[in-house]
């Protein structure tokens, strides 16, 4: 009768631990590294090569002109920010119905929130809800006080800023004026970019343009899943 070949305990042992470290090597190989990310998710989005904390409490308005943080509104998720302001007469209907078009084609929409602030809330408080509703039943818009909003927007590097026309015509004729304030017709100026933080709100990456839906879809779920 054959005895049974029987390996020592060190040799199985070993096996196990070769196995264990073939399989981690696996995983931690099998995400790309950031610059591998950076490089394929360029030139639709620009990743920071080290995301950036924001600094201050991010306290912002939302419709009914009460007090809520970002963090709330966020609810661990990433989010994507875009700045505008409603009466916007193309650049914000077109960047959101893109953004729209953007969240139909990911594959990962549920790990990101799409959020619109207002850099006017003088003339759209009230009116937010109703606007973001127009492209995506999930948006959600949001504005500021004056102070938060430069604090905010400074920090994300966006610009806003009335048209020449009117801040001549407020200089000339005052801002207190209230037959102007009930029939002020104005643009703004503002950066036309989506910003993107990660879950622990900390500024992520920047999608200029030109935006294609498509492209915004495809490096926002590489980014989710290879950074999550």
């Amino acid at each position: 009768m054959k005895s049974e070949r029987k390996y020592p305990l060190l040799q199985i042992t070993s096996l196990l631990i070769v196995m264990a470290l073939l399989v981690f090597t696996y995983f931690a190989t099998s995400k790309l590294s950031i610059q591998q990310l950076k490089n394929q998710v360029a030139p639709t989005l620009s990743l920071y090569p080290q995301a950036k904390p924001l600094t201050g409490e991010l306290n912002l308005l939302n419709d009914q002109n009460k007090t809520v943080q970002l963090s709330q509104i966020a609810n661990k998720k990433w989010s994507l920010l875009y700045f505008g302001y409603t009466s916007c007469p193309d650049v914000c209907p077109t960047d959101l119905a893109i953004l729209n078009q953007a969240v139909s084609n990911m594959k990962l929409a549920n790990r990101l929130q799409i959020i619109f602030i207002s850099v006017d809330p003088k003339r759209d408080l009230g009116k937010m809800d109703a606007f973001v509703a127009r492209f995506n039943q999930d948006f959600i818009g949001l504005s500021a006080t004056h102070k938060n909003l430069v604090s905010l927007t400074k920090q994300l590097g966006v610009y806003h800023e009335k048209s020449k026309a009117q801040q001549k015509m407020e200089k000339v004729h005052g801002t207190t004026n209230n037959h102007m304030d009930q029939h002020d017709s104005y643009l703004i100026n503002h950066t036309a970019s989506y910003i993107l933080l990660n879950p622990d709100l900390k500024l992520t990456g920047l999608l200029t343009n030109p935006h294609y839906s498509k492209q915004i879809a495809s490096a926002l779920d590489l980014t989710i899943s290879t950074l999550d």
